[in-house]
């Protein structure tokens, strides 16, 4: 009898775990459905936002459509401006995820961040980038024609500035974004735009993890030096 009891809850157990990967991959299908909903169509956070706060630095959004279309839960996104992507048509805008409305408490908490890629008012992409990592827009080519994110972690030590790439993504002619190899070569990659300043410190490289640091315009200065 003890045996066909346990026989009998190793079956259920099964059978539950079955079911639990089951309503994951249909959350994850949903989501993505969802994301699909607003790709190839005209853009505008405020056509989706219920509330809007500007206090002249950025944006304070709230969004039923939003918190649906990425499955989130904070109560706020903040919209800190955009940025033109390289030589070409396309525009990235930052919006973070968040329960704070002081941008001083969002940044020290390296909140989630999503990325919306448009081009002529049209939305071609999104990435969604994971608490404490930071994104920047990098040069994947010797022309800076093709456009790259790289993804990573900003460290600060001993007076000493790198960025840390873990994730690399190109955007292509379409606006599309997809991910590439970490052995991809990325000829100058700036510091991400929360870590700016007016004056770049000479001490900031970035490099892949595990890889070698390098400096801002390391294959110019090196073709100058030949």
């Amino acid at each position: 009898m003890v045996q066909k009891q346990n026989g009998i809850l190793k079956k259920l157990i099964n059978e539950v775990y079955k079911f639990r990967f089951i309503v994951i991959f249909s959350v994850c299908i949903f989501c993505k459905g969802q994301e699909m909903d607003i790709i190839n169509k005209p853009f505008s956070l405020e056509k989706y936002s219920e509330k809007i706060c500007n206090d002249g630095s950025f944006t304070v959004l709230q969004s039923k459509k939003i918190k649906e279309i990425f499955n989130e839960n904070s109560k706020y996104f903040i919209q800190k401006g955009w940025q033109k992507i390289g030589q070409s048509d396309y525009i990235v805008t930052e919006l973070i995820a968040s329960n704070e409305t002081d941008l001083s408490k969002i940044e020290s908490k390296r909140s989630t961040k999503y990325l919306f890629i448009t081009g002529n008012k049209i939305l071609k992409d999104t990435l969604k980038i994971k608490k404490k990592f930071d994104y920047s827009i990098c040069q994947l080519d010797k022309e800076n024609r093709k456009i790259g994110l790289a993804v990573g972690k900003y460290k600060m030590s001993a007076g000493n500035e790198f960025f840390e790439i873990h994730h690399l993504y190109q955007i292509d002619t379409e606006g599309k974004i997809k991910k590439i190899k970490l052995s991809t070569t990325v000829f100058d990659c700036p510091a991400p735009s929360d870590y700016v300043k007016d004056e770049e410190p000479d001490s900031y490289t970035f490099g892949v993890v595990g890889g070698k640091k390098l400096n801002r315009y390391w294959y110019e200065n090196s073709l100058n030096n030949q």
